[in-house]
């Protein structure tokens, strides 16, 4: 089955003033983000409500993560069931090594998936970059972004447990861990429809609402509405853009584009 293609559209509200330099990144985008699933290191767009191209990039989806999120679970698993049946028979020892050999396995099938990095360009011109915080991304993965000379904006940070509810990216303080927003997926229900069936039917996938010091701010649309539009980050309900534009595109970005 070939997958679907999906790529970066941003509905931009632009005021009637002269075009921003290329150095600085759209004024008022207000990005609706389409993506395109494309094979890692393809160059991907993002769009304009009228099509205008924004940003573009190198697509980093791969199924890399994926499978070794899923491999890692499994010998969780299975490494606890040993523990526990180990302890039951009443062999403490080796109920401690083999959890210790579980953990080991784990850190070293996460340490094998490569971190993300990836800069958005505005014709040449480099805008934003996203980079992951560290080689590992388990259980945890964290993205610094910044600007291109190396201002941090935003951190965002994953848990990879929350892939067995309701996929939550937290949006950290620059200076801190502590957390100022949220994209999280809109119920449980979507969030387990969207694991099973998401990936057949773009009907079955889920939205992510955004919310940023406590107010929502806007929405990533991956399900079709009722115009048929798709895979969109859509924050013109920030009208006094309180998250920053480049940030909302990092974070569209990391949820539309990670995962292949």
């Amino acid at each position: 089955m070939t997958p679907r293609r999906r790529a970066l559209r941003s509905k931009s509200r632009r005021p009637n003033q002269s075009p921003t330099p290329a150095s600085h990144p759209p004024p008022h985008a207000s990005p609706t983000a389409s993506r395109s699933r494309r094979s890692a290191g393809e160059t991907a767009n993002i769009r304009a409500d009228d099509g205008e191209v924004l940003l573009s990039y190198r697509s980093f989806a791969s199924v890399v993560p994926i499978v070794a999120a899923l491999v890692s679970v499994i010998i969780g698993v299975a490494g606890l069931a040993g523990v526990a049946f180990l302890a039951a028979e009443g062999r403490p020892l080796f109920a401690i090594l083999a959890l210790m050999l579980t953990g080991a396995f784990a850190v070293v099938i996460a340490m094998l998936v490569p971190p993300i990095k990836v800069t958005l360009f505005s014709g040449i011109h480099p805008m934003v970059t996203i980079v992951q915080q560290s080689n590992l991304s388990f259980p945890v993965a964290t993205y610094i972004v910044a600007t291109p000379d190396g201002r941090t904006l935003s951190r965002v940070r994953r848990s990879v447990f929350s892939r067995l509810g309701r996929n939550r990216w937290h949006i950290l303080s620059a200076s801190d861990d502590r957390p100022i927003g949220v994209a999280i997926e809109e119920s449980l229900t979507a969030a387990i429809n969207r694991k099973f069936f998401g990936k057949f039917n773009p009907r079955h996938e889920s939205n992510l609402h955004v919310h940023f010091l406590g107010k929502r701010v806007g929405t990533i649309l991956r399900r079709p509405n009722a115009k048929g539009e798709c895979d969109v980050l859509d924050v013109s309900i920030d009208e006094k853009e309180t998250l920053d534009r480049r940030v909302a595109v990092a974070i569209g970005l990391l949820v539309l584009g990670a995962e292949p």
